[in-house]
């Protein structure tokens, strides 16, 4: 399929737009579980773990019960970190999978998972809980499966692999923004969870085609026997021996923007795991105005498919005058984002009604230049035909750290202690200025060496000049 595709320029279109919205219907959704929190105790999920504090007769008709309720969150809580840790946990598996069987085999594995997912969902009743569980890990897989899958058209792009990826990954994050539709849904009384479950389970039908159209049993660019590496000077070609998957595991690059993921990732997933219950206490519990915060939250989401371009667009500015350029286009990014990561802690951590609308503007340009930029310096400075693996092994290491995302949590132990957990990642995120350091280092010492080089060829040109008139 890859050689139609560079075949028929706009079937290529066609099938960029297809996935676009396939990865914002399938490959984000995790993210926004949280809006899930007011909608399932009307379901009766875990009611079970609510424990009844008092019980006052007003009449002989009329009972009012209080109940502590903590445990049903710590229950949907736990699930949501599940789901985000499996979201990203098999990422290496899945990466191998798509080098050595194709993008199109990775997809119908994910049409299982996706299946699995969204009808443990459908199904669930009281008494039936661990569906839950069941709904977030396995509908995780699924959407990780769609979004590596989706990465791999974007070496169809050659000119505009930034760009592309970066779209991508704006779909990929707008995507939590159908869990905060579906509570709308559901609060309007216009549908209910096991409609909606049913819904996006048939969504499958677009997985299935996307995977038929346009993607391969094996991913397959070109069918030189050598890879032209383009740098400032010179193009150097590099044999298939010397590029291999374990020089880009080892390439500096690699580890850093592994590293800084994991750690400034932790933002991403400890703010909606606590979110509802940091907006409960804010707002003095009202339900009604913690479900506005949480909405908004969710929808802002949205956004992110039109900033996310504007980070494509920095990091293919330019790109052709080579590697300096290319590193210059990192360097800026990166530094955006962990400026943004570091705003966003800070203004977790404060006590007022206006925090969560500051977080919410913070969030969406920070999270979106953390994996619209990560994930375009992977498939910008990387060669195609490792994308899968080099990207799943980035998000397997994310993992790793995500679970400390519960532990987290746990540090928590009230709406009043969350700046604890935001005091830790505050820390990291001052660690990883180690990173952003390396870059603008590596930016300077290629300028340094591109300007040794012009040098040198201009006085061998002169030299070859000199010798030709005499």
């Amino acid at each position: 399929m890859a050689k139609s595709l560079e075949d028929r320029p706009v079937f290529k279109i066609v099938g960029l737009i297809w996935i676009f919205l396939e990865t914002s219907l399938l490959a984000g959704n995790i993210f926004g579980f949280a809006s899930l929190f007011s909608v399932l105790p009307g379901y009766g999920i875990y009611e079970s773990r609510c424990k009844t504090i008092s019980e006052k007769d007003i009449s002989n008709q009329t009972v009012t019960i209080t109940k502590d309720c903590k445990g049903q969150v710590d229950e949907y809580q736990l699930a949501f970190a599940l789901g985000i840790g499996f979201y990203n946990l098999p990422a290496v598996l899945i990466g191998i999978v798509i080098d050595l069987f194709g993008p199109r085999t990775l997809k119908l594995i994910g049409i299982v998972f996706h299946l699995i997912g969204w009808l443990s969902l459908a199904l669930i009743r009281p008494g039936y809980d661990w569906l839950l569980s069941c709904h977030t890990i396995f509908t995780s897989v699924a959407q990780m499966c769609v979004l590596l899958s989706s990465f791999t058209i974007s070496g169809h792009f050659t000119k505009t692999r930034g760009l592309v990826s970066s779209l991508i990954s704006g779909a990929q994050l707008s995507g939590s923004v159908w869990y905060a539709i579906f509570q709308l849904l559901i609060d309007t009384k216009w549908i209910s969870l096991s409609t909606l479950s049913f819904i996006w389970a048939s969504f499958s039908i677009l997985m299935l085609g996307s995977s038929i159209l346009f993607l391969d049993w094996r991913f397959k660019l070109s069918t030189k026997s050598n890879v032209t590496k383009s740098t400032d000077s010179e193009d150097v070609v590099i044999s298939p021996s010397e590029d291999s998957l374990a020089r880009h595991l080892t390439n500096p690059i690699f580890i850093v923007v592994t590293c800084f993921l994991g750690c400034l990732l932790l933002t991403v997933s400890y703010l909606p795991v606590v979110w509802f219950p940091w907006v409960m206490y804010l707002t003095g519990f009202n339900l009604k105005l913690a479900n506005r915060f949480t909405s908004m939250y969710n929808m802002s989401a949205v956004l992110s498919i039109f900033i996310s371009p504007i980070f494509g667009f920095m990091i293919d500015y330019k790109v052709q005058r080579g590697y300096s350029q290319r590193l210059l286009n990192v360097s800026m990014v990166q530094t955006l984002t962990w400026l943004g990561s570091i705003a966003l802690c800070i203004v977790c951590m404060f006590r007022t009604i206006a925090a969560p609308i500051l977080a919410i503007c913070i969030f969406v340009f920070s999270r979106t230049m953390l994996v619209t930029g990560c994930q375009a310096v992977i498939t910008t400075m990387f060669p195609p035909q490792y994308i899968g693996t080099l990207l799943g092994v980035m998000w397997t290491v994310v993992a790793i750290i995500s679970f400390a995302t519960y532990g987290l949590t746990r540090l928590a132990t009230s709406p009043l202690h969350v700046w604890r957990g935001w005091l830790v990642i505050l820390l990291l995120c001052f660690v990883m200025v180690g990173h952003v350091i390396q870059l603008w280092s590596l930016y300077f010492k290629s300028k340094k060496q591109a300007k040794k080089q012009a040098s040198l060829n201009e006085e061998q040109m002169q030299s070859l000049q000199s010798s030709a008139y005499t």
